[in-house]
């Protein structure tokens, strides 16, 4: 729970985003190798497209990039400790 209480405003975002791309797979769930959604030929719907290679990259992403922020916030508060 402190977990969830300091950092409250990600796991907000990070239900919504997941909310959203479980939506996404539900209605495509296709995989089409015309390339990656968004970014792949749309003529067909760009939305029937989107299958579990994208629900994966969109899912792991935002985990990844908070882990990162995390870790090196954590070594800079510490750099800017020291030279105060």
């Amino acid at each position: 729970m402190k977990f969830v209480y300091k950092n409250k405003w990600f796991v907000i975002f990070f239900l919504v985003w997941s909310f959203l791309h479980l939506i996404f797979l539900f209605t495509g769930g296709q995989y089409d190798s015309s390339g990656f959604w968004p970014f792949g030929d749309l003529r067909f719907g760009s939305i029937s497209l989107y299958g579990w290679f994208e629900f994966f990259v969109y899912e792991t992403l935002p985990l990844l990039i908070f882990v990162i922020v995390k870790l090196v916030s954590k070594d800079i508060e510490k750099a800017i400790d020291k030279n105060n």
